[in-house]
């Protein structure tokens, strides 16, 4: 399984094409797949029918080195992949007996013979195919040789897909080179498409993409011919240009970023949140091992809370606000203090869609950082729904922590 140039990843299931559900696996296995070096050409979704799914299923077996299915593996009337995939490759399937004795358990837990019998479906494996054993839920995957590479069968559940897939991934040797991605926040969409256009000139051996979302964006450098060495250089130098704003050139999270500085450093953090109801903390969280730099934090979402977790002076309040340069430098600075970090960042604002006013329109949020050296205060105003708000909010935080941290 080494070699894949091209790939194809195709999702299954009527609830994703009527829209009675939201399709993450495509883009967590184009993730993986594409960090692997292999070119991603297509993502489909197709309904439970037979006859949609094979034609799918043997053109894309035809058009790409490895096609990635997830979903349809289950034991209901409408997981119909395996029979599709059998059918678009001209292939049998067959029951398997060992796996059919892994499933008895789950079998035995149904009350209607029906049910139980349906599960044994989750047996069946197309001929010359690899099982992927399950490790969370019941269905296994299945690698099936093609005439130009693989195709894979995973579960569609996400906690059942992903460890079928990390597992997988590491037998993916592309010829290719892996992609750079550059993450950069403070600057628009724009703005770093023409720095790194600046960079690639009139060269066409390099493939340019910019991706954004709510304060962050990546820009993402494809090889297709320059090498891997030609690659780190043009990435060096669109960094270089971009400046600060670019917080990473190996494709880590902002929060990945602040826990390493602040890790490196011996310094630990704290947060104090109002507006964004503790997603500062939740992101530095989702990073493995966050304890070793991230103490905890504070969500203060009432002038109350403010006042008795954080130690805000209600006077403050009174005069300033809630949404002020005041309260967020007392909330940082008592969060600091609480929790006995070395760092404490802080925010305070008007989410939405209403609480705004003439002086603080909704999406006027503060900021501060408190250190050492003192306590610092920011104002932004945002532009957007409430939910952009608050993920904008959220990556400002963390990147004022990021430049308030040494970078050694």
């Amino acid at each position: 399984m080494s070699g894949y140039r091209t790939a194809a990843i195709v999702t299954v299931g009527t609830e994703l094409v009527r829209g009675l559900a939201v399709d993450t696996n495509t883009a967590e296995i184009a993730h993986v797949v594409s960090g692997a070096g292999i070119d991603v050409g297509e993502t489909v979704s197709v309904p439970d029918d037979l006859a949609v799914l094979t034609g799918a299923l043997r053109r894309c077996t035809a058009s790409y080195d490895l096609v990635v299915v997830t979903g349809g593996l289950g034991p209901t009337h409408d997981d119909v992949t395996r029979e599709a995939a059998a059918e678009a490759l001209g292939l049998t399937v067959a029951r398997d007996a060992a796996l059919k004795e892994t499933l008895r358990a789950s079998a035995a837990r149904h009350t209607d013979e029906r049910a139980a019998a349906q599960v044994f479906n989750q047996a069946d494996v197309i001929a010359g195919a690899t099982v992927l054993p399950a490790v969370c839920g019941t269905a296994p995957g299945q690698v099936v040789p093609t005439l130009r590479g693989s195709l894979v069968l995973l579960p569609g559940p996400p906690r059942e897909m992903r460890p079928i897939l990390h597992r997988l991934a590491a037998s993916w040797r592309s010829v290719g080179v892996e992609p750079r991605v550059l993450r950069c926040t403070g600057l628009s969409e724009s703005d770093l498409q023409m720095a790194a256009q600046d960079v690639l000139g009139d060269r066409t051996d390099i493939e340019l993409t910019v991706l954004a979302k709510p304060g962050d964006v990546r820009v993402v450098l494809f090889d297709r011919g320059a090498g891997a060495a030609a690659l780190d250089e043009t990435a060096a130098a669109v960094a270089a240009i971009v400046g600060e704003p670019c917080y990473s050139v190996d494709g880590s999270s902002l929060a990945e970023v602040v826990l390493s500085r602040a890790h490196a450093a011996g310094l630990t953090l704290a947060t104090a949140e109002s507006c964004t109801g503790g997603l500062v903390g939740a992101a530095l969280t989702d990073v493995p091992g966050s304890s070793s730099a991230y103490l905890g934090g504070v969500v203060s979402y009432s002038d109350e809370a403010k006042v008795t977790l954080l130690g805000v002076d209600p006077g403050l309040i009174s005069a300033c606000g809630a949404v002020s340069d005041a309260v967020a430098m007392a909330m940082a600075a008592g969060a600091r203090d609480a929790l006995g970090a070395d760092y404490a960042v802080s925010v305070t604002g008007v989410a939405g869609p209403g609480g705004g006013s003439p002086d603080k329109p909704v999406g006027t949020v503060w900021f501060a950082v408190a250190g050492p050296d003192g306590v610092r205060a920011q104002i932004r105003r945002f532009s957007g729904d409430r939910d952009s708000v608050r993920e904008r909010s959220t990556t400002t935080a963390l990147d004022l922590l990021r430049r308030a941290l040494p970078d050694d």
